[in-house]
């Protein structure tokens, strides 16, 4: 379950999305070798760029419960790519997955409105599949979140599931479910743009 809490600003900004490119890699509380260890990533987390310095990129991400609502380091640059290119290399055209659509349903506090948790589903189809057993397909969505003030908060959120093969163009699905800290009085989260695609095979 991922805690969707982040930077509060008055307009959604741009934002730089990256992808982790290697299992465990650490994130650190500095940007050095020597710095405090806060958590690994595998390889395809979706991460929020904030900066870069020295070969190192700091970063932030959900799905572990801070006080400040979000996961906040540096990671080694070498490690990460952004997210669009990162995808492009990761399909091959044999394991292509047909993107069958996406459905976000969230749940209001009874009383006051304010949105307390969503469900992200995700319907995702295996093109050309022959032969394969399993696979393990990482999902990643873009949400923007809206406050009772009207500030707009992007939520980055993914997931990686693994599915046992029976058909070559056999059909799959993921929920991503998300709790909101009701501190922040969401009234609205819409989806911005989501992704799925095949990071191994068997």
């Amino acid at each position: 379950m991922f805690a969707f809490l982040l930077m509060v600003s008055c307009q959604a900004p741009a934002v730089d999305y990256y992808v982790v490119t290697n299992d465990f890699v650490r994130v650190r509380a500095a940007p050095s070798l020597d710095g405090r260890s806060l958590v690994m990533l595998n390889k395809g987390h979706l991460v929020i760029k904030l900066d870069e310095k020295d070969g190192w990129t700091k970063i932030y991400f959900l799905g572990r419960e801070e006080a400040n609502g979000r996961t906040e380091g540096w990671m080694s640059s070498q490690f990460l790519a952004p997210e669009t290119v990162a995808v492009n290399e990761a399909l091959k055209k044999e394991l292509v997955l047909a993107d069958k659509g996406a459905e976000l349903g969230c749940e209001k506090v009874i009383g006051n409105d304010f949105i307390q948790g969503c469900d992200l589903y995700l319907e995702y189809a295996l093109v050309k599949g022959a032969g394969l057993k399993k696979i393990k397909v990482n999902c990643s969505a873009e949400l923007v979140a809206k406050t009772f003030k009207g500030d707009l908060i992007p939520v980055p959120v993914s997931q990686t599931l693994e599915h046992v093969v029976t058909a070559p163009d056999e059909r799959f699905s993921m929920n991503i479910l998300m709790k909101a800290d009701l501190s922040y009085q969401l009234t609205e989260v819409n989806l911005e743009g989501h992704r799925c695609r095949i990071v191994e095979s068997l």
